[in-house]
């Protein structure tokens, strides 16, 4: 993997941590859609500009963003929720280790079985998703998990699923450089916005309307806009000069670790030290996984 592409991913995993704290931290419902505005608003001038004056990206291309926006906007509802309902060391690392479960059983089922590293690898994954949302391993209850957190955790990992795929999949048709990148990311999250804004409309439609419309509720978005579009766009630039698209994905679980120890000093959670641990089994796993292949 080309050592590009490692700096990219690392630089990409404390960007993302930082804007998932800041949305935990706020804990308003419209906080992700204010954070993707202030990427949408700037950006989406010159990309119609490039689109009509420069080179226009094929109409796939487009129908990429459109299906990457929706997944988006899907990850966006059950991250939103899933902060509003349970611990930030909890959500935070089940939420991006579910994802590798999904793709890892939909190989299975596909007739696709991995190699053998990766058994203990998945392994590995699922007890950190089953002692994270612990706090004592003495106190096992199935209601732990059978409630309304978990439930949004596995919507923002569907959502996570989705967007991966149709963003992989897109990079191999845009020109090669950060700033075709960025075209697709602000196309995307224009799509995002749009669907994410028509949900909560129809799910609060009076929290939507009756917006704060001051500097000061918009300042934090501000710094979560650029901690968002600068994550996603170094993770878009490294698809494009590596290969080996599972490399990246497993690089990007060190924001996994990264959020935890973080998240567990900034908000004061309980069970530190058994969610520390239950999420470096996780990016442990996620590492056979990948090698596993």
């Amino acid at each position: 993997m080309p050592t590009t592409a490692v700096i990219l991913i690392i630089a990409s995993t404390f960007l993302h941590a930082s804007w998932n704290l800041l949305v935990k931290a706020r804990r308003a419902g419209d906080m992700l859609l204010r954070i993707t505005l202030v990427i949408v608003i700037p950006g989406i001038g010159p990309v119609l500009f490039a689109e009509f004056f420069g080179t226009p990206f094929p109409l796939r291309v487009w129908l990429y963003a459109m299906g990457a926006g929706v997944s988006l906007a899907v990850y966006n509802l059950g991250l939103t929720r899933g902060y509003q309902n349970g611990h930030f060391t909890v959500v935070y690392p089940v939420a991006r280790a579910l994802p590798i479960l999904i793709v890892a059983g939909s190989d299975i089922f596909r007739g696709h079985a991995p190699a053998a590293w990766a058994w203990p690898g998945m392994g590995l994954v699922l007890a950190g998703c089953i002692v994270t949302p612990l706090e004592s391993l003495r106190r096992f209850r199935l209601s732990t998990y059978l409630n309304r957190t978990m439930v949004w955790i596995i919507v923002t990992a569907l959502g996570t699923v989705g967007y991966t795929i149709i963003d992989h999949a897109a990079a191999w048709f845009i020109p090669p450089g950060p700033l075709s990148a960025a075209r697709y990311g602000v196309l995307e999250f224009a799509f995002s916005a749009l669907f994410f804004w028509l949900t909560l409309l129809a799910l609060n439609r009076e929290a939507v309307q009756n917006w704060d419309n001051s500097w000061q509720s918009w300042k934090q978005p501000l710094f979560g806009g650029l901690a968002m579009f600068g994550a996603y766009w170094l993770v878009l630039w490294a698809y494009q000069i590596s290969v080996q698209a599972s490399y990246v994905v497993a690089l990007r679980q060190f924001s996994i670790v990264l959020g935890v120890v973080v998240g567990s000093f900034l908000f004061k959670e309980p069970a530190r030290g058994l969610r520390i641990s239950a999420s470096l089994a996780i990016v442990g796993g996620i590492a056979l996984i990948i090698s596993g292949g």
